[in-house]
């Protein structure tokens, strides 16, 4: 009885220890990119969250450790097909010159091999978890470039319409803000991208651990991106204001870094907010179908 026991935790492990030898395979595989990324959150303070978005994949891991316990570990070959799809991009990335690719092939190979070697019930637990590592790699700068211009002239007009709602005599040119005693150009720091990249990611996490369906899940991940935008127009109302009243000194060094936080915990704060709303109004049309 014992020997049966022994053969099949042998036969329930070494599956996992094939996936663990292969996981450093790939990790090895990715070693130059996964290196440019680490330097890329130092050097880099919107991007400095992703050291936390490993810890957050592992945490949601450790959450599901029951499920995957119970879970058959059944290899299947379709995984097979993720993986060299993951490896293709790779491939593809390096004769492309083009980075981006090949780092979020990463993910597309980590969960081929989940899928590979332990089995399709065992990739769609780990398939969130996984897949909330696409937070931790930078986004292409076209993007950020695309998403500043579209935000900038939204910023400045609304603060300025804000700021002259409030008494503040402003006058607006462009993206540049003009006071009697000072002038603030809204440029693309200011556009709130750095909240929007940080707020996504923990709207989307946020919204997994707290919300039922998934559409209500869906609701609050878009509406992060407006609270994002609201939390920054604020932050800017908030500098037209000090500015004026006194002067451009105050905007530089600590003072401005911490009118950042303060942007950003709002912008949390606001989301918690939304979050709660949405379950009590879920709750409220289920309880009346019951």
């Amino acid at each position: 009885m014992n020997q049966t026991v022994q053969v099949k935790t042998e036969n329930k492990i070494f599956p996992y220890l094939k996936f663990g030898l292969l996981a450093g395979l790939v990790i090895f595989l990715y070693f130059p990119e996964l290196r440019f990324v680490i330097h890329e959150w130092f050097d880099d303070y919107q991007y400095s969250h992703g050291f936390l978005i490993p810890l957050v994949s592992g945490y949601l891991i450790w959450r599901k450790r029951e499920d995957l316990r119970t879970s058959p570990v059944l290899p299947d070959m379709k995984g097979l097909f993720v993986l060299s799809t993951g490896i293709l991009l790779l491939v593809i990335g390096y004769a492309a010159y083009e980075p981006f690719v090949r780092r979020y092939s990463l993910i597309i190979t980590i969960m081929g091999l989940i899928y590979f070697l332990l089995g399709k019930q065992i990739s769609r637990i780990l398939l969130f978890p996984v897949g909330y590592l696409i937070f931790m790699i930078p986004m292409p700068y076209i993007f950020f470039r695309s998403m500043a211009i579209h935000l900038r002239p939204i910023n400045t007009k609304v603060t300025c319409a804000v700021s002259k709602f409030l008494g503040i005599p402003v006058i607006q040119d462009g993206a540049t803000l003009y006071l009697p005693n000072a002038t603030l150009q809204v440029i693309d720091w200011c556009t709130g991208i750095q909240s929007i990249i940080a707020v996504s990611a923990l709207s989307v996490l946020y919204a997994n651990l707290t919300q039922r369906s998934i559409i209500s899940k869906i609701i609050l991940v878009v509406l992060a991106i407006p609270l994002a935008i609201m939390g920054n127009i604020f932050r800017l109302i908030l500098n037209v204001s000090l500015a004026y009243l006194y002067g451009e000194r105050v905007l530089s060094g600590v003072i401005h870094n911490f009118q950042g936080m303060i942007n950003f915990l709002c912008t949390l704060f606001l989301l918690f907010i939304v979050g709660n709303i949405i379950n009590k109004i879920e709750m409220k049309l289920i309880s009346k179908k019951t």
